[in-house]
């Protein structure tokens, strides 16, 4: 019996870290799904059109933000690599050498793409 119960504390574990979540999700997003619609049901019934929901506009720059991103976490990872590869050989703190340098790269790339959007839409302000 002690076996039986000593293989199932992990499988609970893992039950209740990854399905708890699921249950908690789905259970709110049908919460949510149920208030959005009594509360047009309730327009409906008082004689209101309820306002058509509208899609939000789209971030035009996603895509080249996230390609600063992805060059910024590239160049940190090859930096950060060549570093260890050649100067801190046998560190006990070598593993934390790419973070930082990604870390770093990811905040150049910020910086990089917030001047190239700040460009671009001053330019777009004076078009208008």
């Amino acid at each position: 019996m002690e076996d039986f119960m000593d293989g199932l504390v992990p499988i609970l574990g893992v039950i209740c870290i990854f399905g708890l979540p699921v249950i908690l999700g789905t259970y709110l997003v049908a919460k949510s799904i149920s208030a959005r619609r009594e509360e047009r049901m309730t327009l409906v019934r008082q004689g209101i059109i309820p306002p058509e929901k509208r899609k939000p506009t789209p971030n035009k720059y996603r895509s080249l933000r996230n390609g600063f991103l992805c060059i910024g976490i590239a160049i940190g990872l090859i930096v950060g690599i060549v570093i260890i590869e050649t100067a801190l050989k046998d560190m006990d703190y070598d593993f934390l050498i790419p973070v930082a340098c990604v870390m770093l790269f990811l905040g150049i790339a910020y910086v990089a793409f917030y001047t190239v959007v700040k460009d671009k839409s001053e330019l777009d302000n004076d078009a208008e």
